[in-house]
Order: structure tokens, then sequence, then C-alpha cells
């Protein structure tokens, strides 16, 4: 097995010292709408591109990689070093793509997907939480 990680133009790779938990949760949006007429009539409209979106659940990820170095202040992280948060924050922001490689090492074009990294503190340093990837298929 590969190491997961996260890769994007001009910045430090994210490499984690943990993989997802497997099996990961795979949800498939099909980029249609359903709408009724007033006759009563489902009309489905094709409104956008079918989406992948997997939920990487990480268990015991190390303080280092989930904010180790990020100051919340000055929203920027220490030199020489990469973090979970940083990556939400200012790498790759909901909205932006980034390469994502799994534990099997295959690579893909992903951005988070929603606004909340959601996180419990499980141990002495160490973090529990899921990682909600978007992957836009036939674009």
């Amino acid at each position: 097995m590969s190491e997961t990680k996260f890769t994007a133009a001009g910045a430090t790779p994210l490499v984690f010292s943990v993989n997802p938990v497997y099996p990961v949760k795979v949800a498939v949006e099909s980029g249609v709408v359903v709408s009724m007429t007033e006759a009563g009539t489902e009309r489905a409209h094709e409104k956008g591109p079918v989406r992948v979106v997997r939920e990487l659940q990480f268990v015991g990820l190390t303080a280092s990689e989930f904010d180790g170095g990020f100051d919340y202040l000055s929203r920027s992280q220490a030199q020489g070093s990469q973090s979970l948060v940083n990556w939400f924050i200012n790498v790759a922001p909901p909205g932006v793509s980034f390469s994502f490689e799994d534990a099997f090492g295959v690579v893909r074009t992903v951005g988070f997907q929603g606004v909340t990294l959601a996180f419990e503190l499980s141990g002495a340093g160490l973090y529990d939480g899921v990682v909600a990837l978007r992957e836009v298929i036939g674009q």
C-alpha cells in the first residue's frame, strides 16, 4: 500500500502517515434535477456534471499532520511543514482542485466537499475525522 497524499502546484505535498480506514464511503451525484410540472408529470433536467464524493475516515491522524505548524491567527503554515488545516484554508480551500493519491496509488483530481473540516482530538496528539473529497467526472 502507498501513502495517501495531496499535491498541488507550488505547494509542499501533504503525505499522511496513516491511510484512511477502508472501505471508503462513496456517493455518486447524478447532476440531474427532477421537477414536477403543473400537470403532475416529473421532468428530469441535466444541470451539472456527475460528481463522486469520497469520505476518507482518518483514525489516529497525528497533530503535526492535522494542524501542526499552522498559525490560526495569521493563517499561515510554518516553513518546512505541511498540515491538513493549511490545505483546507490556504492551499486548496473549497472550490479549488488538487491531486489526491489514494493508498493504492490511484491519482484523482479532487476538491474539498463542503466548507467545514471536523475532527476530534481522540488521544494525546491524535485526531479522528472525515475528509470529504469531490471529484467531477466527465469534464
